[in-house]
């Protein structure tokens, strides 16, 4: 069995979930399960995801709260009511497009409306909304300040990653004579502008700052092109005539040689080959110099 390397955000994690729960024994918090349940979900990949998820998590945990509090005053346990709020909370969240919160937001609704006397709701949500923002707050505290996710070196690193992907796709076209899935290219672009996202959510939070934010988007442009090309190159099935141009350019790029072909019956297929392949060869070196310039 192999044992991996705990995270750091794995012991951030338990850094704040230990120091939630201690705080709240200090300050007597009513739910310190729910503030410790907090401070986990703030423990997000970056800080603004933090933030981000935090404010979530206090929009869904309010408007539940709110719902039952006004449903319980009018008909509390009442399963006709108890459905008409469910129905509103999902209704409101959709308006504001809270897609995630949904499901928080309507379990706190049930667990206010149901599990508490007349007498109790009010203060029991009362205190279920502290304590979410006493957890959420202190997880996100200690995402800022212990060693916050560099956002941006794991970008030029994936970034890295994925031109070594390219590179080995075109090596196997061409020296291997083997047409790849590129579903594996397609997830790997998905996720790495995914990643790109949440760095763009840290400089508008002016939490991190970075000069190559139109580096980046214009590697990301060159990465969608080349797929594209490479998509054509791998929907044929035999390997065409190589011309001179792009022979030159992939020994170049490979430091090896292509096994000599014989240039006969030359066709448009092999036009249309070379002209993808010259494309794919071109846009390559534009993103080799695009990570130089972001590396220095």
């Amino acid at each position: 069995m192999e044992f991996k390397k705990i995270g750091m955000r794995t012991i951030k994690t338990a850094i704040a979930v230990s120091l939630t729960i201690f705080l709240s024994q200090i300050f007597n918090l009513k739910s310190p399960f729910f503030a410790g349940i907090a401070a986990i979900i703030a423990m997000q990949s970056s800080v603004s995801e933090s933030f981000y998820m935090g404010r979530n998590r206090m929009y869904s945990t309010i408007l539940g709260a709110t719902i039952a509090l006004l449903f319980s005053l009018i008909a509390p346990e009442n399963p006709i009511f108890i459905g008409i709020g469910i129905i509103i909370i999902i209704y409101i969240c959709n308006l504001f497009k809270l897609k995630k919160p949904i499901t928080l937001s309507a379990m706190v609704f049930l667990s206010i409306i149901l599990n508490y006397e007349e007498g109790s709701r009010v203060s029991y949500a009362l205190y279920r909304t502290l304590d979410t923002f006493f957890g959420l707050t202190i997880g996100t505290l200690i995402n800022y300040f212990i060693l916050p996710p560099n956002m941006e070196e794991g970008l030029i690193e994936s970034i890295n990653n994925m031109y070594s992907e390219f590179k080995d796709m075109v090596e196997h076209i061409i020296w291997k004579e083997e047409s790849l899935s590129l579903d594996g290219l397609r997830k790997d672009l998905v996720s790495i502008e995914k990643n790109y996202s949440i760095l763009k959510k840290d400089i508008n939070l002016n939490l991190f700052k970075t000069h190559d934010c139109f580096n980046f988007e214009h590697v990301f442009e060159l990465f969608e092109s080349t797929y594209n090309h490479l998509s054509i190159l791998c929907s044929i099935d035999k390997l065409p005539y190589i011309d001179e141009n792009n022979r030159k350019s992939l020994e170049r790029l490979f430091n090896k040689k292509i096994p000599v072909q014989i240039e006969e019956n030359k066709n448009d297929l092999d036009l249309v080959y070379n002209y993808h392949l010259e494309k794919s060869l071109c846009k390559l070196a534009s993103i080799k110099n695009m990570i130089n310039a972001i590396d220095n």
